[in-house]
């Protein structure tokens, strides 16, 4: 605890300070030793609130979870090595997902670079071009005066208009790390860097009145864009008769009136519906195959994004518009659809819908009767994070459109099962008593993550069938090999693990039992985990029934 030591703090508070002047409000720390710096002036700062989480790789996918819920930036803090290497997946899913991720890595000083230090490998730069930005700092230094407008700015590129995502700051610190002073430094104030919105031209907007005539619809993929964006969308459909096909990650399919132009079974209209002249898209690649092979066979396909990476997979698209999607949808003309064909997309909605209650009728569970009878159950705003792989396609094909408004979370950027369980506790921690669907393998991949359930309000339902079901749709099926390479049914008793780490978890016979459990744990202060065994089987059946119309059979 010397002068140098001292220092060392001033640096690390000046820069957390930085950060708090300009707007974050959120830190997530995983325990370190070259990291105290940082990780003290975070739990000293009045502005910040902390949160511990030992590993860091659930710690990164939690602090994505917050940034999803909060819509705004998150500081990750650890300590050197291999710590820093735990970000990567996380860092990779808020890059392609644009969520504004602030990594503070503490390093060891130059002298002890490239020398067999203990704990020591090259930060510079270890997540590529999965950052915005990237800065080294210099070691500690009297002069901190700068720091506060580094940070601002560092702020500014993670939620940048064009582009946002992770920024990353790789912070080299000396020992002595302890302060002898325990005393909170000055407060900076640092200029507020907002990022500016961008409106379509007067001729952007007359090009799109001529490409908008004939028939079309609109897509929307799994990226929310907000209440306004959600109104304004359904405005602008009601007003051009047409459909919109929404993914369920998109929200617009929970919070649907009666009567509204939003499909309810986007996945299954799409397998049989006619091509539009023209079909207007906004939000990332939707996650149901059905839509995008129907995307391919588009005609004019215009694409809004607010931001420099618009999607467009199968490079369909004849048209990019930079604009906020909101102000375009109230902005934008275009011609009425000739009478009827939004009914024909009614027809074949309702005939889906009809087919999904059908196949989920009776207690027997599967994944498509869970997550239908789930959403119907679910009190209104409630956050629900769909977990990848046949969880959030079984969302997509079986839950259908309800009058009640749920706020929907996954992890589309990459669509790993990496880290979906911290992800979703990081939304319980921003957003209170939170409901998850994850399937047996993601559960197994982020167990470490149970370990917030002792803080955060989290409802894991757990849908355990045998391994990777989702596997059973596609060819790999059909291989020898199918389950020692592909199904990989995991060997973990999921009661025991949950009840390991504290947390109460009660198994579930039926479908009526398992919503019922769900919604019982969502009265629970902590984490809770519902488990619901699956015969893949039956489940395949149910979901090949409603891709072939067979609801009866």
């Amino acid at each position: 605890m010397t002068g140098a030591a001292d220092l060392t703090y001033r640096w690390a508070w000046a820069l957390l300070d930085g950060f708090a002047a300009a707007g974050l409000r959120r830190v997530v720390v995983s325990p370190g030793a070259r990291s105290t710096p940082l990780t003290l002036a975070a739990l000293r700062h009045p502005g910040l609130a902390v949160e511990v989480v030992v590993d860091e790789r659930s710690a990164a996918f939690f602090a994505l979870g917050l940034a999803k819920a909060e819509r705004g930036p998150v500081a990750l803090v650890a300590t050197s090595g291999s710590a820093v290497a735990n970000w990567f997946p996380a860092v990779v899913e808020a890059d392609l997902a644009r969520v504004p991720l602030i990594l503070l890595s503490a390093d060891r000083p130059p002298e002890l670079q490239d020398c067999g230090a203990n704990q020591t490998m090259d930060q510079l730069g270890p997540f590529g071009c999965h950052v915005r930005k990237f800065h080294q700092l210099p070691p500690a230094e009297a002069d901190t005066g700068w720091l506060a407008g580094l940070a601002a700015r560092a702020m500014a590129a993670s939620q940048a208009t064009a582009l946002a995502g992770p920024v990353h700051l790789n912070v080299p610190l000396r020992e002595p790390l302890v302060p002898a002073e325990l005393a909170l430094v000055a407060t900076a104030v640092a200029p507020r860097l907002l990022p500016c919105q961008t409106q379509a031209t007067a001729e952007t907007l007359g090009i799109l009145a001529e490409l908008m005539t004939g028939t079309g619809a609109i897509v929307c993929g799994p990226d929310d864009l907000g209440d306004n964006f959600r109104r304004a969308v359904t405005d602008l459909a009601s007003r051009l008769r047409v459909p919109v096909f929404a993914d369920v990650l998109s929200g617009l399919r929970y919070g649907a009136a009666a009567g509204s132009p939003v499909l309810a079974h986007p996945d299954q209209v799409a397998r049989v519906a006619a091509q539009a002249d023209w079909l207007l898209r906004f939000g990332g690649a939707p996650v149901s195959r059905a839509m995008g092979d129907w995307l391919a066979r588009g005609r004019v396909q215009v694409v809004v994004a607010d931001h420099s990476r618009p999607a467009d997979p199968s490079a369909t698209a004849t048209h990019f518009v930079g604009a906020d999607p909101a102000s375009l949808c109230r902005s934008v003309g275009g011609s009425p659809s000739p009478s009827g064909w939004s009914d024909r997309f009614a027809e074949l909605d309702r005939a889906a819908a009809i087919a999904a209650e059908q196949l989920c009728a009776g207690d027997r569970p599967f994944e498509g009767a869970l997550v239908r009878r789930l959403v119907r159950a679910l009190p209104a705003g409630t956050p629900l994070f769909l977990g990848n792989s046949l969880a959030i396609r079984a969302t997509e094909w079986f839950s259908g459109r309800i009058i009640t408004p749920l706020r929907p979370f996954g992890n589309r950027g990459v669509s790993g099962i990496d880290g979906n369980l911290s992800t979703a506790f990081g939304v319980a921690a921003a957003c209170g008593p939170t409901v998850a669907v994850v399937g047996d393998l993601t559960f197994l991949h982020d167990l470490g993550a149970l370990a917030l359930g002792r803080r955060h309000p989290l409802t894991v339902l757990l849908l355990d069938n045998g391994g990777g079901g989702i596997f059973d749709h596609l060819a790999q099926a059909a291989l020898p090999e199918f389950e020692q390479a592909w199904l990989t049914p995991p060997s973990l008793d999921p009661v025991a693990a949950a009840r390991a780490f504290g947390l109460p978890c009660v198994s579930a016979a039926g479908t009526a039992e398992a919503v019922a459990a769900v919604a019982a744990g969502l009265e629970r202060p902590g984490g809770s985990v519902v488990h619901v065994p699956i015969d893949r089987g039956h489940s395949l059946a149910r979901c090949r029934a409603l891709f072939t119309g067979s609801a009866t059979s």
